[in-house]
C-alpha cells in the first residue's frame, strides 16, 4: 500500500476499521473528504464524535 502523509495516512488507517471497509475503499473515502474541504470534514468529525454520547446502546 502506498504512504500518504502521516494525517491522511491515519484517516485511511481509521477508515479501515469499519466494518466492509478494505484499503481501496478506504483511500476512496479519505480523498472524498479531503476534496470536500475543511467545512466538510469539520462537520463529518462533529457528527462521529456526537454519536456515541447523544445515542445509547440498547440494553436489549
Amino acid at each position: 500500500m502506498l504512504q500518504y502523509a502521516r494525517p491522511l495516512q491515519r484517516v485511511i488507517e481509521e477508515l479501515q476499521r469499519l466494518p466492509g471497509i478494505g484499503p481501496k475503499s478506504a483511500q476512496r473515502l479519505a480523498f472524498f473528504v479531503l476534496r470536500m474541504g475543511a467545512d466538510y470534514a469539520r462537520s463529518l468529525g462533529e457528527a462521529i464524535s456526537e454519536l456515541p454520547e447523544a445515542i445509547g446502546r440498547c440494553g436489549v
